[in-house]
């Protein structure tokens, strides 16, 4: 929203303006990354976020001129899809 807008538009308190400068499709995935009571729709929105800061953080790095940490963010999610698949049981991770 600010590199769009210069920085000139306030997204106001708590981001009640968010809706009105994002895109939809931003807009979608942002509410996605609310968790309700299930456990598996908490998983649900921790990979929206993660989705959601991918697009953004690697659009604020291109425009500022910033190198994306590809590796590092395949690998973070690569270890939460491998924490979610383990059994509620497990001990160990690795």
């Amino acid at each position: 929203m600010g590199i769009e807008t210069g920085f000139a538009c306030n997204p106001g308190k708590f981001g009640k303006y968010l809706e009105r400068h994002l895109a939809p499709e931003l807009w979608e995935l942002l509410l996605k990354t609310y968790a309700n009571a299930s456990y598996e729709h908490t998983w649900e929105a921790l990979f929206a976020m993660g989705e959601l800061f991918r697009l953004i953080a690697r659009r604020v790095a291109a425009h500022f001129g910033f190198d994306y940490p590809h590796g590092d963010d395949a690998r973070v999610s690569a270890h939460l899809r491998r924490v979610r698949l383990l059994p509620k049981d497990a001990v160990k991770l690795y």
